[in-house]
Formats: C-alpha cells, sequence, structure tokens
C-alpha cells in the first residue's frame, strides 16, 4: 500500500518482497475469501474456520484526502465469535524507514515512519515487537458472535488532526460516498459488472481529475518475461479512452474529471504534451530499483521510462 498518494512510496512492501505488513488473520484453521459490497470497492475478507464464518471488512474512507490515507477495517462475528491474530508493521519508503517515536495514549497509538505520521485506533492492547529497527505490533483478541471491532488506521504527510476519526462515522460517509458517486447504469447490457468496473475506475481517479492507469508497481504481466512497470501514473491516452467509455454510458463525473484533467495538461503544455504525469500533473520520476526481491516473476521497479518519451497517441 502506498500512502498518501497512488504514487508514494510504499509503507506496506510485501508484496514485492519488503518489509511492512498489515494482516489480519484467523487463529483458527480457515480457509480464505472475499467479495465487494456492489457498486463500491468496499471489500469483505471472508473466513470459513472450522468453529464458523467471520469477515473482515475493509475500506479506504471516503471522500479522500490527498495528504492522508485512512484505512478502514471492522471484524464482524457473525456465527460464531471471531478470534484473530493482527499484526500492523508500517515501514515507510517502500521498507526503509520503521516506525519510531511511538507512544499511546488511551487505546490510539500514535507514531512516525520516515516523513509520515500515523494513528492506529482500537488496539489498545497490542504489544510492540522486534529490534528498535524493525518495530511493529502484535495484537490478539477474539469478537463476540453478534459483535465487531473497529481497527482505524491513518497515514500523512503532514500532522493528523487533534482526534482520530470516529469509526461509525466513518463508516457512514464512505458508504455514502459510494451510493452517491456509482449510478445505477442500468441501461447497459450488464449493468451489475459495468458498475463495479465503474467503482474501479471511481476509485483510481484522485483529487484533480487524474486516473491512474493501475494502482500497483512492478506486477508481472507474465512471470519471468519482464514486462514488469509501475503504472501508478496517469496515462493521457487511457485517461482519453476511459472518458469515452463513461460518456457512452452516461456516466457523466468520469467524463468531467477525464476533460478537467486532460485540459489542464494540454493547456499547460500543448503541443509538449507528455504521454504520462503523476496525479498532482508532475513529471512521472525515472525509472529505477528498489534492490528488492520483487514479486515473484516479476521485479521492483518504480518510476518509468515514459517520461521521456513521445508518444503519437497521447494526441489521438
Amino acid at each position: 500500500m502506498c500512502a498518501p498518494r497512488w504514487d508514494s512510496g510504499a509503507v506496506f512492501n510485501a508484496l514485492i518482497g519488503g518489509h511492512g505488513g498489515y494482516a489480519i488473520t484467523p487463529s483458527n484453521r480457515f480457509v480464505w475469501g472475499g467479495y465487494y459490497e456492489p457498486g463500491s470497492l468496499i471489500w469483505h475478507s471472508r473466513w470459513v474456520t472450522s468453529a464458523g464464518m467471520y469477515e473482515s471488512r475493509e475500506a479506504l474512507a471516503m471522500p479522500g484526502d490527498s495528504h492522508r490515507a485512512v484505512l478502514l477495517r471492522r471484524i464482524l462475528a457473525k456465527e460464531c465469535d471471531a478470534p484473530v491474530v493482527i499484526r500492523l508493521d508500517p515501514c515507510a519508503d517502500y521498507g526503509t524507514s520503521a516506525l519510531r517515536a511511538i507512544r499511546r495514549d488511551g487505546d490510539v497509538w500514535e507514531a512516525r515512519a520516515g516523513e509520515l505520521w500515523l494513528r492506529w485506533t482500537g488496539a489498545p492492547d497490542a504489544q510492540l515487537t522486534g529490534p528498535r529497527s524493525s518495530r511493529c505490533f502484535g495484537l490478539e483478541l477474539t469478537v463476540p458472535v453478534g459483535a465487531h471491532h473497529d481497527l482505524v488506521l491513518e497515514v500523512s504527510d503532514q500532522r493528523l488532526p487533534d482526534s482520530p476519526p470516529d469509526a461509525d462515522a466513518a463508516w457512514r460517509a464512505t458508504e455514502t460516498a459510494w451510493q452517491d458517486g456509482v449510478p445505477l447504469l442500468e441501461r447497459t447490457i450488464a449493468p451489475t459488472d459495468t458498475r463495479h468496473t465503474y467503482a474501479v475506475l471511481r476509485g483510481l481517479t484522485s483529487a484533480s481529475g487524474g486516473m491512474v492507469a493501475a494502482a500497483t508497481t512492478s506486477l508481472p504481466e507474465r512471470a519471468e518475461a519482464g514486462r514488469n512497470y509501475d503504472y501508478r501514473y496517469v496515462w493521457i491516452r487511457d485517461q482519453s479512452y476511459a472518458g469515452q467509455a463513461a460518456a457512452a454510458a452516461g456516466a457523466w463525473p468520469l467524463v468531467d474529471d477525464a476533460v478537467r484533467f486532460t485540459a489542464a495538461r494540454l493547456l499547460e503544455h500543448g503541443e509538449r504534451l507528455a504521454p504520462a504525469y503523476t496525479t498532482t500533473g508532475g513529471r512521472v520520476p525515472d525509472q529505477r530499483d528498489l534492490d528488492l526481491p520483487g514479486y515473484p516473476g516479476g521485479s521492483d521497479l518504480i518510476g518509468n521510462w515514459v517520461n521521456k518519451q513521445f508518444q503519437l497517441d497521447a494526441f489521438g
């Protein structure tokens, strides 16, 4: 997970072989699955265990903040008690900046990692483990059947607000944002699939209107094929195609975003229009290695050489 923006340094880096992660797993033997709530990117991790089934409802809080990512996780004990093991190991700058300045105030933990401020609510009994150079939080808890337990993690490149978000209010705001932000699209061939596609595109769109090509870096198109790229940037071509598709479906907010971001870049750069930009309209950084093992069958690249290319398709 990169925070607070798509092209920021990663805080959780295990996917590409680095340090840092945030895991909730059942204490019992389990089989994992999951699903998205319709018309949203609210995800449910579902565990079928030897004792019964329980879930973790998860989302990035909305409306979003360009300086602060808020990760909501709600453990739901629907059918049985839900014993879980929780491990929080933030490590900023692609795993090079461990936690420091750690302190607890009631049920709230605060810390720094690199240039980031972090705050974790809902785990007052968490224990710090590991050497000072790689501290992480560990916690075991059991949610009684019929109850739920909230965890709220904030990651910001600015000082955090005085008070952490209220979990119930944050969930209500997130639900409302998705309900209001994703149209029904009933005149399409497959409304359910089309709504989910729209939700994905909405989720990839920043406050500037720029839509990143993907939320990932270094994941291989095919194992050991050498095609591993950082796609956490806005390609003018892709944004234009997405805007045209949204227009065909009558999904006007995404059209407005595409026009707003593309027009701003065209007015700023004219015939020097670049093929891709950061979500803030800046230059895509040079491609480089992170000196990590990388995703299996992939690599550990960030940045993209598109910043040195001229692509005619950016002009249509």
